[in-house]
């Protein structure tokens, strides 16, 4: 044993000593002292007081002649600190601790790492066996009473220093056992036992090493401006050595939060240090193990300003703090507040929910960024990103493929290393990314319906649509919205999702059956849902059947058919980003509806060379002359004939102009006709 512990050991003996002789003599008649200083008589040195038998130890004149024997030595000189003393002397600086937190921290931790101090706090317990006194430290708690005995306090002086909100239990350096027990933590075991304590080692110890980004700052370029604020913030509060520096980055889930972070503090040159995310076994931790480690982290990062602290799911952090009723708090609320507003240097506090922060810890932020869900534009940035860094050779068919999967980068990046490694291609990524998302509880892509693809040769309109399209994707803005009627099967949705794909937006369709509710409220709630959701997703919004929403309120005849169309105006107003209703009745929408559409566009059936064209593109072939004469022929038709001529291999030009002239005839207004092939007769 080292002088100093030895010095130590009899420090605590001289403290019991001190103690009223009632006290003393108690200690000797109840517990194990006796058999504990007789059996480290030579370590201690009172080998010449102690007697040689056993039983003689238990006698009331050798009790008084140790008691001398302590108390009438003079106190000798503290030896030179032992390593152990100079980590945790080194410990308590850094983290402030008083005097006693000190002394206790000491005594606790020799405690789990010495057998001569953890028996003799032992042995100070009736249930004390003596057989433990030459085995290693097994049970590493020690009682309340028996540190104030050793350290010669009363306990109610020391039970502030081991409240939950006291530094020991704040910084995760004491663990309450309960029960009146408490011991020293791993993570200040860990300490302990390492030979080279300096703030870089210890942080790389507790934390890990600094995470590297695997994301370009380019990535993040959908943020706009925000982007360039938060880091041209960051870099000048790290220049200036600047305290309570607190940046928010929230958003739902898988939308970069977390590599926008990484990828920030390597475009500053800073060290991110993610905190609290594994405990001292790897696993995860619990909510005072991440507050402690947020708390040391802090401590430790004063003296280096080339740190960014990060605390990833800080909502779970931080729930409850703000709880009015202060029975129902988690956390001590000053210390959280604190703790918030005093960092040394520049914390990102990442959450999907930031209502549950509370208002207190959200009015300490310095900067809220938001992460929206990055649309397809940006999806497919990322896609060819990641593919270029898995070495995997994409189309732009495979990359719109990949993009069009609303996955976190990650799941893409492991989708695109399982194609690199399997020698596949946009599909396997694909593949791999799906069964990731279903493993995670995450919505898959809907299967797309067989819809008409959208060909600008045959669409008419009363406007010019390519020049339509050209001008709204050059404008740059997003607050568009677009009423297309006409018949169906002209175009109106395909020209829709055309100008989404335009705009670099995923489509989101809504159909009037999908918003509808049998119950009062459930359509307006569908409405607004439909809304927000776009919103969300950065989508492009598309109301088929429109008419039905938005039908004149004129003649309405029920209060809910009103306040649906007032739910739907409402939104119209205020929504942000391009949304198309499509109608076939455009004569039967509400008046008001008319004025909230920025465009207003008419199709119609296709003309007499678009019939033309479209048989050649649909059959191979030119169109029978008597087909040109026909006036409401529209692309659904020929891509319905088209579909039931491949089922059923019919190429008869005559045949499939029959069957196109049935369908023209089915339209209201027109002569009843069968529609499909007729059989030969």
């Amino acid at each position: 044993m080292h002088p100093f512990e030895r010095a130590l050991l009899q420090q605590y003996l001289r403290n019991l000593a001190r103690a009223k002789s009632p006290d003393w003599a108690a200690l000797w008649r109840t517990s194990h002292l006796p058999a504990w200083l007789a059996h480290h008589a030579g370590l201690l040195g009172l080998a010449d007081v102690m007697p040689t038998s056993r039983g003689a130890a238990d006698a009331p004149e050798t009790r008084d002649n140790i008691l001398c024997e302590l108390l009438w030595r003079a106190r000798p000189r503290m030896p030179a600190p032992s390593a152990l003393e100079r980590r945790l002397v080194w410990v308590g600086t850094q983290l402030g601790l008083s005097a006693v937190d000190r002394k206790i921290l000491g005594l606790l931790v020799r405690a789990c790492s010495s057998s001569p101090f953890h028996s003799l706090a032992q042995a100070l317990r009736s249930s004390f066996c003596l057989d433990a006194l030459d085995m290693p430290v097994q049970a590493d708690d020690v009682r309340l009473t028996s540190i104030a005995r050793l350290l010669g306090m009363a306990p109610p002086a020391l039970r502030m220093h081991v409240a939950d909100s006291a530094p020991l239990l704040l910084f995760g350096l004491v663990d309450n056992r309960h029960g009146g027990d408490y011991a020293a933590s791993q993570m200040i075991l860990r300490l302990a036992s390492n030979p080279r304590l300096s703030a870089d080692a210890v942080r790389e110890l507790l934390f890990g090493k600094p995470r590297k980004a695997s994301l370009g700052w380019e990535d993040f370029a959908h943020l706009g401006p925000d982007a360039s604020t938060v880091s041209t913030l960051v870099e000048a509060a790290a220049a200036a050595r600047e305290q309570g520096i607190n940046i928010l980055l929230y958003g739902p889930p898988g939308v970069g939060k977390t590599e926008f972070a990484a990828t920030l503090a390597d475009r500053l040159g800073l060290h991110a240090l993610f905190v609290g995310e594994a405990d001292d076994e790897g696993d995860e931790p619990c909510r005072q193990n991440r507050i402690a480690a947020l708390a040391v982290a802090q401590k430790l990062s004063s003296c280096n300003e080339r740190l960014l602290l990060v605390v990833d799911e800080a909502d779970d952090l931080f729930v409850g703090v703000d709880d009015a009723i202060g029975m129902n708090r988690k956390g001590a609320k000053v210390f959280m507040n604190r703790l918030v507003e005093n960092g040394p240097v520049p914390t990102l506090f990442i959450c999907n929910h930031p209502q549950m922060l509370g208002s207190a810890v959200l009015r300490r932020m310095t900067y809220a960024l938001r992460f929206p869900e990055p649309d397809l534009k940006v999806r497919e940035r990322l896609v060819r990103g990641i593919a270029r860094r898995q070495r995997v050779r994409l189309a732009d068919e495979g990359v719109r493929l990949l993009a069009g999967v609303r996955a976190p980068a990650a799941v893409i990046d492991h989708g695109l290393r399982v194609a690199r490694l399997c020698g596949g291609g946009a599909e396997a990524a694909k593949g791999a990314a799906l069964t990731v998302l279903d493993a995670m509880g995450r919505p898959l892509p809907e299967a797309e319906a067989a819809t008409v693809p959208f060909v600008e040769e045959l669409t008419c309109s009363d406007h010019d649509i390519s020049a339509l399209a050209a001008r709204i994707v050059a404008s740059g803005r997003r607050d568009i919205s677009l009423c297309l009627s006409g018949p169906p099967g002209t175009g109106k949705s395909a020209f829709a999702r055309h100008l989404a794909a335009r705009m670099g937006l995923e489509v989101m369709e809504k159909r009037a059956s999908d918003l509808f509710g049998m119950y009062v409220g459930q359509t307006e709630e569908a409405i607004a849902q439909a809304f927000r959701e776009a919103e969300r997703r950065r989508a492009f919004l598309i109301f088929d059947e429109a008419d039905s929403l938005l039908r004149n309120r004129d003649g309405a005849a029920r209060s809910y058919e009103v306040s649906q169309v007032n739910e739907m105006l409402t939104w119209m107003e205020r929504h942000p980003l391009p949304f198309a209703c499509t109608t076939n009745l455009p004569d039967s929408l509400d008046p008001a509806a008319a004025r909230r559409f920025v465009f207003k566009v008419r199709f119609l059936p296709l003309g007499r060379e678009q019939v033309r064209d479209a048989f050649r593109r649909s059959f191979g072939g030119e169109a029978p002359a008597r087909l040109l004469h026909a006036a409401r022929l529209t692309p659904g038709d020929f891509a319905v004939v088209a579909r039931r001529a491949a089922v059923l291999g019919e190429h008869d030009p005559e045949r499939l102009t029959d069957a196109l002239l049935a369908e023209e005839a089915a339209k209201p207004g027109g002569p009843a006709r069968s529609i499909g092939f007729r059989a030969a007769g």
